[in-house]
Order: structure tokens, then C-alpha cells, then sequence
């Protein structure tokens, strides 16, 4: 028989060389068992059932079945499941654990907030999910309950579709400076990758995923730095990437996939799905038998209304919500305006919400002094941005609220710093701002602070005053270099969260308040009873001019009449130009 001929047959009667399948994927999904709301805060059930909320983990458990009764399919999670809503509060990890195991995840990587509540608090999580959870840049040998665990590893294969994949998992090491304080080592991203991943090429794995939470820049750099890698599926940045019109208010940073290409020429999907259950994301692959990426295709999915709930996931939230009515029951205080807590606006500017947190700490030291004779010995305070997990729309204000707004219940502490460390203090607040999902940026009480974002970073600061504590009315003065400053703030910033360096290092001064921050701002909302938070230009910055074509920096009609000038005079008048500018 002719070898064509055999060839042919082969094909006709073998034809799957490769093999197809999709990847469907969530991240940051911040504990929104329910559905959420425009602003990803609580659904009122009226507003859900007139189609204004969106996902939750029932819709969530809809769109897994459906996929994998049609096809091929593997449910990957890029971590931050813990932390947002009154049900981690109240629950912690052990129920997302819970959660989870209904979603039947292949393989899960963990987020910066699996970390919130220390290694205590993710052990039990482990102990009880059923997924693999991987994560290959993290030393555990320091914490004896985390090291070799047999839930946590730095990655699994998966043997489906008649083949093998391998899931790596990766966490940003910036998770050491944003949460509770161990003994865990991270080690950077793409060496640590690529480690595991030659291993596991070594075994006869030729499909390799990389799955974990370290924001959208570094999801790039690993899908064109690590050889093995095929696929990226990433987290923690809450990106949210689109083709075509998107279905909501969400606007694409770009398109879905993001293509990667590799130094080789070999394009490489990137792939996230925002946040807060509202979009899964759905990525067709198909590989040949070498596992070469032929084909990849796909789009997130919106969970509207016309997502079906899953009545097993819905009766078992039921059976856990009495203690959650309970906290929603307790009303605190009212508020007449919204509560600004967004990212968008909290990391990088004044907000509101930030306002009335950071209040809320010098009030509780001031009733706490009260028998003292100065109105208070600590008119300042900080609340690092990623403190606030939730806004807070007007109307009653319950312990729900305060629980999914400001989650940790970090103890509150004073320290004391001179002036200049203040002035350090303000400045690597302005070096974290606008950076991807970094919370380190501080709301302030007691301070004006002006930036100008023009200058060099440690030179931004172009005014800074402090409300005096020994005043008979308190007003704002101009800080002092020498001058001492008492400041409150959590532990959690104390202790250096957020890579801050607070104490002063030659007399480092730690005194704990008696209220926690939860307890702090609980307090202000019951004795103001009704609050109305507003801008104050306490954080006022001077934001960064665009250099023009003629290497000067305006904006807007300035730009444009300048450029007309040039080309105008330049052309038929030089000497006019330069009369212009002069």
C-alpha cells in the first residue's frame, strides 16, 4: 500500500493528533457569595430580581456546569477569594474552603488576602479544600503547619483530555509586605516558574499553564520570559480584558487574550476576568501532539440575570445566612453621601471614605485623653488605602457594612516621628500611588499634604501642615523637621505592612489604643449618628504634565495653540516665534 495512502488512513480513522480544550477562570472574587451590585457592594434581592446585580457564586456554579456538560473543559481560580464581604468575616476560611469544593475547581492559586488572617487563618483553609493549590515561589520551611502541606504545592498535573497539563501557580512577593507579617520567603516570579517548569517537561508534560496573582504587568513579562509557559491565566490586578463592545460599564484595558509573543516568535495568551464573580472567563485552546499552540480563542462572560443560580449553592448560603441577617440587622449610623471606598479612587487621591476612617482613629484617642489638658496628644492618623475593601452608598449604615468595608480588625497604635520621618513617611505614600493594586497609599486625618507628581520622587511634597495638639482650638501649622509628631495607625502599617517604615529608629514608640479599627470607626458612626464625609484637599497633588513634540509640557487648548504657533512662525516667521515665547 502506498505510505500516502497510510498516511491518509491514519488521519481519517486518528484525526485527533492534538487535543482542544478550554480553560474557564475567575479571580478575585472577595468572598461575593451573593450578587453584587453596581458597585460590587450588596444586591438588594428587588434590585437582582429587575436584572441590576451580577454574579455570585450560584451563577458562578452555573456557568462550570454548563461548560464542562459541553465540552472539554478545566475551572481554574487565580486567588483573592478570601476577604471583602460579612460572610469572610463571620466565616473566614474555612467556608470558602466550602464554597470551592462546590465549584469543583482543577487547581486554584493563592492571592495576597489567602494571607489576611496569617498562616492561622489559611491552614484551615487548606485543610479542607479539596483542589490542588499551587504556588511555586514560596519557602514554607519557616512555618512548620504550612510545610509540605499536601494541599499546597507548587504545581499538579492534570491528566484529562488524553494528555497531560501542567498547572504552575505563582504569588506576588509583594504579598511579605501587604499582610499579616510571617516567616514565609517569596522568591520572584519567573525564575521560580521556570524551575518548575523544566521539571515537570522532564516528566512528559508539554502543556504548561501558569496560574497565579501578581497583576497584569507580570503576567505579560511571564508569558514572554518563561519558555515552557503556554498559557497565563492571572489575578490580583482585577484586569478586565475585552474584544469588541463590552456588555457593561466595564471599560477593557485591552483585548481578550491578551497575545504575548515570545523572543521565538510563539504568541502566548494572557487572560484575566476583573473581579467580584461578575465575569468568568471562557479561553478555547487547541495543541497539537507536541503541545504547540495552534489556536486559541474566547471571551469573558457577563453573569447577568439571564444566568441561571444554582438552587445547591443557594441553599446552602441560606443555611449559613442567620448569623449574616443578624450583622445586617445592627444599624450603626447613617450617612447622607455616598462613602467613597473604590480603588480607583482610594489608591492614588483623597477619598471621603478614607476621610471618616482615619477621623474615626484621632477620635477614639481623643475620648480615650479626655481627662488630659490638651484636647488630644495624637491629632494625626493613617489608613493605608488597602485597608478599605468596600464603599458604602447613602442611607443606614449596619455592621455588614463595616464588616465588608473595613475587614481586619487590625489592633490601632500611636507612634512617634519627627518631622523629616513624617515628611519620608508622606513621600513613599506618593511612590505607591497609581502603582498596579498597591494599597500602600495613605488616607490622612490631622494633615494638608500638597504633592507635585513634576518632581523627582522624595521631592514631591510642596506643603505640608499638621493639626496642633496643644492649641486652645486646634489649627493647621506647618511641620517642623525637629519637631515630634504623634501618629495613629494599625499595627498592620506599624509593623511595616505595605513596605512603610513608620517608628523612628532611634526611639520607636509602639502604644496600642483600646479600640481596634472596626471598633474605632463603630464608635464615630454611633455617637455622630448621622455623618456626611467630604473632600477637604487634604491629599492635594499636582498631577504629572506630558511632555509635547517640542519637548515642553502643557495640556489641552494650550498645547494646541502652541503648536499652531510654531508651525505658523516658523515657517513665515522665526524671529515672531521667538517673540511668542519670550
Amino acid at each position: 500500500m502506498p505510505r500516502l495512502l497510510i498516511i491518509l488512513l491514519c488521519l481519517i480513522f486518528n484525526p485527533a493528533l492534538g487535543v482542544k480544550f478550554s480553560i474557564i477562570h475567575n479571580n478575585d472574587m472577595h468572598a461575593r457569595y451573593d450578587p453584587v451590585a453596581a458597585n460590587y457592594g450588596k444586591c438588594k434581592k428587588s434590585d437582582d430580581a429587575m436584572g441590576l446585580c451580577f454574579g455570585g457564586f450560584a451563577r458562578v456554579a452555573t456557568i462550570i456546569k454548563e461548560a464542562r456538560s459541553n465540552g472539554s473543559v478545566l475551572y481554574l481560580n487565580a486567588g483573592n477569594t478570601f476577604q471583602g464581604t460579612a460572610w469572610f468575616t463571620v466565616y473566614h476560611g474555612q467556608m470558602v474552603a466550602e464554597m470551592m469544593n462546590m465549584l469543583k475547581p482543577d487547581a486554584l492559586s493563592l492571592g495576597t488576602n489567602e494571607f489576611d488572617d496569617g498562616v492561622d487563618g489559611l491552614v484551615p483553609f487548606l485543610n479542607k479544600v479539596t483542589a490542588p493549590v499551587v504556588c511555586c515561589n514560596i519557602e514554607t520551611s519557616g512555618e512548620p503547619k504550612l510545610h509540605n502541606h499536601q494541599r499546597l504545592t507548587k504545581s499538579v498535573i492534570i491528566s484529562k483530555f488524553n494528555t497531560k497539563i501542567g498547572i504552575v501557580g505563582y504569588l506576588t512577593p509583594n504579598t511579605q509586605q501587604m499582610s499579616v507579617q510571617t516567616k514565609l520567603v517569596f522568591s520572584k516570579e519567573i525564575q521560580a516558574i521556570n524551575n518548575e517548569a523544566r521539571r515537570l517537561v522532564s516528566q512528559g508534560v508539554n502543556i504548561i499553564i501558569a496560574l497565579g496573582h501578581s497583576g497584569y504587568a507580570m503576567d505579560q513579562q511571564i508569558a514572554e520570559k518563561c519558555p515552557d509557559v503556554d498559557v497565563v491565566v492571572g489575578g490580583h490586578s482585577q484586569t478586565f480584558l475585552y474584544t469588541g463592545a463590552p456588555p457593561d460599564k466595564e471599560i477593557p484595558t485591552g483585548h481578550y487574550p491578551k497575545i504575548v509573543a515570545k523572543k521565538n516568535g510563539i504568541n502566548v495568551p494572557v487572560v484575566q476576568a476583573f473581579a467580584y464573580t461578575k465575569y468568568m472567563g471562557k479561553l478555547d485552546l487547541e495543541f497539537d501532539e507536541q503541545g504547540t499552540l495552534l489556536k486559541f480563542s474566547g471571551s469573558p462572560i457577563l453573569l447577568n440575570k439571564k444566568v441561571a443560580e444554582d438552587k445547591a449553592v443557594n441553599e446552602f448560603l441560606e443555611s449559613r445566612r442567620e448569623s449574616i441577617d443578624d450583622i445586617e440587622k445592627n444599624v450603626v449610623g447613617t450617612t447622607l453621601v455616598y462613602l467613597n471606598g473604590q480603588a480607583s479612587s482610594c489608591h492614588k487621591e483623597e477619598c471621603n471614605f478614607g476621610n471618616l476612617i482615619a477621623d474615626s482613629f484621632v477620635y477614639a484617642r481623643a475620648l480615650q485623653q479626655m481627662n488630659d489638658t490638651d484636647w488630644t496628644d495624637a491629632a494625626i492618623a493613617f489608613v493605608n488605602a488597602g485597608a478599605i475593601r468596600a464603599s458604602i452608598e447613602s442611607g443606614v449604615v449596619t455592621g455588614a457594612d463595616i464588616a465588608s468595608a473595613l475587614p481586619f480588625h487590625s489592633e490601632l497604635a500611636y507612634t512617634d516621628v519627627k518631622g523629616r520621618q513624617l515628611i519620608d513617611i508622606l513621600e513613599f505614600s506618593a511612590k505607591l500611588r497609581n502603582k498596579e493594586n498597591d494599597g500602600g497609599f495613605l488616607q490622612v486625618s490631622g494633615l494638608r499634604v500638597n504633592f507635585n507628581y513634576n518632581r523627582p520622587k522624595g521631592k514631591r511634597i510642596t506643603n505640608l501642615e499638621a493639626l496642633c495638639t496643644t492649641c486652645k482650638v486646634p489649627l493647621y501649622e506647618r511641620v517642623h523637621k525637629d519637631k515630634v509628631y504623634r501618629i495613629i495607625m494599625s499595627t498592620f502599617l506599624i509593623s511595616g505592612g505595605d513596605g512603610h517604615r513608620m517608628q523612628d529608629p532611634d526611639n520607636p514608640v509602639n502604644s496600642l489604643l483600646r479600640l481596634n479599627e472596626t471598633a474605632a470607626l463603630t464608635q464615630y458612626l454611633q455617637h455622630h449618628k448621622v455623618v456626611y464625609p467630604m473632600l477637604e484637599n487634604r491629599i492635594g497633588n499636582v498631577e504629572k504634565r506630558h511632555r509635547t513634540s517640542l519637548g515642553t509640557r502643557f495640556h489641552g487648548p494650550v498645547q494646541f495653540i502652541l503648536i499652531v504657533l510654531f508651525v505658523h512662525c516658523t515657517f513665515f516667521n522665526p524671529t515672531k516665534f521667538i517673540l511668542y515665547l519670550g
